[in-house]
């Protein structure tokens, strides 16, 4: 099995268990108060810390793409720079050769 199957996999199973937390959480929150199971419990805790595990890790993403642009903003900067320093010697060339004839 891929590691790419697997990861469906388990997001399929989040997804199907979140589902059924939701159902069960649902029906505490409409007033049957039967508690959740130690297994439902421990679930629900494992489901939490994932969540916020992800969150954290799309927080990092989202920093490290920010840094990657700003470094690829001045790269873009400095080449226009160095092509605009070009063309000006480039038309002081052309100005210096016309002269010349």
């Amino acid at each position: 099995m891929t590691a790419r199957t697997q990861a469906v996999r388990a997001r399929r199973t989040r997804a199907q268990l979140l589902d059924v937390l939701t159902t069960r959480l649902d029906t505490i929150a409409a007033g049957r108060p039967e508690p959740l199971t130690p297994a439902e419990a421990a679930l629900l805790a494992e489901t939490i810390r994932a969540h916020r595990a992800e969150a954290d890790r799309v927080a990092r993403d989202r920093h490290g793409l920010a840094v990657a642009r700003a470094v690829d903003i001045e790269k873009r900067k400095a080449a226009e720079a160095a092509i605009r320093e070009l063309e000006g010697d480039l038309a002081a060339l052309r100005l210096t050769t016309t002269k010349e004839n």
